[in-house]
């Protein structure tokens, strides 16, 4: 894994957008309250959530802290991944 390459394209990308490589380049591993945006449009009844997803058009969402990813969430799923390697 490339972490370096992930970190730099924080710089110019979304957090969602790096996420999305990352969770593709390393078969989506489940990371505790992220979920994909569709899936929780699918089950969830908070208002604030759907709006976000629905404004935002996000491939991933944080559903334990009620908000879109961010960066914090990609370092999460960076040290997860390489800690499996």
């Amino acid at each position: 894994m490339e972490a370096l390459k992930y970190l730099e394209a924080l710089q110019y990308e979304s957090a969602d957008t790096v996420m999305g490589s990352i969770m593709s380049a390393t078969d989506f591993p489940a990371l505790a309250g992220i979920e994909d945006a569709c899936d929780v449009q699918h089950s969830t009844t908070n208002q604030h959530d759907l709006q976000q997803i629905e404004r935002y058009q996000p491939m991933f969402y944080n559903v334990a802290e009620h908000r879109l990813v961010n960066q914090a969430d990609v370092l999460r799923l960076l040290d997860l991944v390489t800690q499996k390697q």
